[in-house]
C-alpha cells in the first residue's frame, strides 16, 4: 500500500467517524423524543404496556415469560426462571431492542387510545340521554 492510499484510507475513516458521531447524536435525540411522546400519550392513562414476548429480539427467545414497557422507557423482562432484568431503552446499547419492539408499542398505543375513546363515547352517550330526560322533568316544573 502506498503512502497516498494510506492517507486516503485515513481520510475516509475520519469522514466516516464524523458521520457516525452525527448519527449517534441524532439517534439519541430521536430516542429521547420517542419516549417523551410515549410518556405524554400514556400518562393520562397511567399505563404500563405489556409487550408480546414474540416481539423481542431473538437473543431472548424461549427465556422470557413477560415483558413490560414503563412510561420512563424501561423495559422490564421477567425470565421464566423468575429473574427480572430492567433495560433502559434510552441507552445506546439497547436501541436495537427498541427498534425490534416499536411495532408492538405502536399497536399497544393504538389499542389504549381506541379503548379510551370507546369508554368516553359510552359515557357521553349515557350522559346525553340522562340530561335530555332531566331537561324534560325540569320543563314540567318550570311550567308551574
Amino acid at each position: 500500500m502506498t503512502e497516498e492510499q494510506t492517507l486516503g484510507f485515513l481520510k475516509e475513516m475520519k469522514e466516516n467517524a464524523g458521520q457516525i458521531s452525527e448519527l449517534v447524536t441524532e439517534e439519541e435525540n430521536l430516542v429521547k423524543e420517542f419516549f417523551n411522546f410515549v410518556f405524554k400519550i400514556l400518562k393520562p392513562f397511567g399505563k404500563t404496556l405489556e409487550i408480546a414476548v414474540s416481539s423481542l429480539p431473538e437473543r431472548f427467545d424461549g427465556r422470557i415469560n413477560k415483558a413490560y414497557l414503563y412510561l420512563t422507557g424501561q423495559l422490564v423482562l421477567v425470565y421464566k426462571n423468575g429473574e427480572v432484568e430492567v433495560l433502559n431503552l434510552a441507552d445506546q446499547e439497547n436501541h436495537e431492542v427498541l427498534i425490534e419492539i416499536t411495532g408492538e408499542v405502536m399497536m399497544k398505543l393504538k389499542s389504549v387510545i381506541n379503548s379510551h375513546r370507546t369508554k368516553t363515547e359510552k359515557r357521553v352517550k349515557f350522559l346525553m340521554s340522562v340530561t335530555k330526560e332531566l331537561q324534560k322533568v325540569a320543563e314540567v316544573f318550570a311550567g308551574q
